[in-house]
């Protein structure tokens, strides 16, 4: 059974799909007036920081894929350093082997506001001050909160409870935050301020800088000053694979988008466009192509500049053809124990302006309300991306003072003779690279509009349990058992989505957002 009860909708002169309705209206309300994509996204992802903050923040990190005036797509990677300090033998010498989801040591340098900088100064129309006018007023006068909001809230009152902090700003006398209570956040506001008059550098190089330090210092973080100012955003080429007559675009690693390169590849070997969306032989198959696929990342992808990776070699057709001739399609392949870190919240927004110039945006504190840290005076919660790195010497993702972790979020991007068609994401943590795969195939072998792509049920093969939404067929699942998987039902929805698909033959963008969210699509 299909979710159900939302329709695609339509626009010409621009369109923006966010989680939250507050992010939609203003991107939109940007569009309105004057700005294109990259100002739109900005100020959305601004308000989200703000309006969504169990799931971002300017206390995170942000990936962007970009397109502009018909030019090959450009990678934007925000994600956050380790402090200079938090090398591997701080960790041994401390006799600490694992790095805990509220410690300071989780909390990397949060790289999305120097990533938004970078990409309004590269693109931007509109005044960076401008973008930052809706977010300040919900921080500052307040908002209420949304249903899937406070269900996050709801689950996170421990967290919230053990810093000083987070428990007076995130707290509602002592109780989570519930739906329709009005939140504010009157230091972030201030924050925001500062940022929009003074730019990226009040958060790297000024007063902010100063406090964020002070107070992860007070708890025993590594981070110094200097480490703010090492903090940069990576613009690149993207990484990218043919699908039949598409090109699917994802950012290179430290991103894990190609694992959707490694997954769609897979996908297109066993055809399968041959199986019904909505049969037992495509959750299986999708559930083996997963295993493999996260088994390539995990043993070769990481920060760049920390070790040696053959990114043709990973994605060449002999590796492809090897973890394809593991797959059966009547039973599972034993890929032992990943043991793959848990997977976090994040949001994901994607607006395309009146030029089709399009911008694909995602943005994340990790974890449910990250670390639960929060700075003694700027109201930014912090994030707990460094839990992903691992303390074992020679993995590629072995923490290392100023290494990038290996990452979970993803923007996607496809393109048909050097245009774009759809700007998608999924969000979810670890469930991104499936998510997205699984949205591809809806839409390019299974001829689904966006918001049916996102609308279809999930499932998420997770350290070898097969988590299935409850939307999933009872007779799929009975399937799966019988070909070998472990399968629970989860009540919690995988993740969420946005996507937006651009017609330039009839001048039409299509958009949806997905129902596991509080957020819409809207066209103008």
């Amino acid at each position: 059974m299909e979710y159900s009860g939302r329709s695609n909708v339509l626009g010409t002169k621009g369109m923006a799909a966010t989680s939250h309705p507050l992010a939609t209206s203003e991107a939109i309300s940007i569009l309105k007036k004057g700005g294109n994509a990259i100002d739109a996204a900005i100020a959305a992802s601004a308000v989200l920081s703000v309006v969504e903050p169990n799931a971002t923040g300017i206390g995170g990190d942000s990936f962007a894929i970009i397109t502009m005036n018909g030019k090959k797509p450009i990678s934007y990677n925000g994600s956050g350093i380790a402090p200079e300090k938090a090398n591997i033998d701080y960790f041994i010498n401390n006799k600490i082997n694992k790095i805990c989801l509220d410690s300071p040591h989780s909390v990397t340098i949060p790289g999305a506001v120097h990533a938004w900088s970078t990409i309004h100064n590269d693109h931007g129309k509109l005044e960076f001050e401008q973008l930052f006018s809706k977010a300040i007023e919900c921080a500052r006068d307040g908002f209420n909160i949304t249903e899937k909001v406070s269900k996050s809230w709801a689950k996170s009152y421990l967290k919230l409870s053990k810093n000083k902090n987070t428990k007076k700003i995130f707290l509602n006398n002592g109780n989570s935050y519930k739906l329709s209570e009005k939140f504010k956040n009157v230091q972030l506001a201030n924050t925001l301020e500062k940022i929009s008059k003074k730019g990226a550098k009040e958060f790297y190089q000024g007063s902010t800088t100063i406090d964020i330090v002070k107070s992860l210092n007070e708890l025993g973080g590594l981070h110094t000053l200097e480490d703010f100012e090492k903090q940069k955003t990576i613009k690149d080429n993207t990484i990218s694979c043919r699908y039949k007559d598409i090109t699917i675009h994802q950012c290179p690693p430290n991103g894990p988008g190609i694992t959707v390169l490694l997954m769609m590849q897979m996908m297109e070997k066993l055809k399968i466009e041959n199986y019904k969306a909505n049969s037992p032989e495509r959750f299986h198959l999708e559930a083996e192509v997963t295993k493999l696929a996260y088994q390539l990342r995990e043993k070769n992808i990481g920060d760049p500049n920390f070790i040696k990776m053959d990114l043709e070699k990973l994605l060449s057709k002999s590796t492809v053809e090897e973890a394809v001739n593991k797959i059966s399609l009547s039973k599972c392949y034993d890929i032992g124990n990943l043991n793959i870190p848990a997977h976090p919240e994040t949001i994901y927004l994607t607006v395309v302006d009146k030029d089709f110039n399009a911008v694909s945006i995602i943005n994340s504190i990790c974890y449910v309300f990250g670390s639960g840290i929060t700075s003694n005076n700027t109201g930014i919660l912090f994030q707990n991306r460094g839990t992903n790195f691992r303390i074992e010497k020679n993995h590629p993702n072995c923490i290392d003072g100023l290494k990038k972790p290996l990452h979970t979020i993803i923007p996607g991007m496809v393109l048909s003779d050097n245009k774009p068609i759809l700007s998608y994401g999924v969000m979810g943590g670890q469930y991104q690279p499936v998510g997205h795969v699984h949205v591809l195939n809806n839409i390019f072998d299974y001829n689904m509009n966006p918001q049916e792509a996102l609308n279809f049920p999930r499932a998420f093969h997770y350290n070898n349990i097969y988590e299935l939404e409850l939307g999933v067929d009872k007779n799929i699942e009975d399937q799966l058992k019988k070909n070998g998987h472990e399968t629970i039902r989860v009540n919690d929805a995988h993740g969420g989505g946005q996507a937006i698909r651009i017609n330039w033959k009839d001048g039409l963008l299509i958009g949806g957002s997905d129902l596991r969210k509080d957020g819409y699509a809207l066209g103008i």
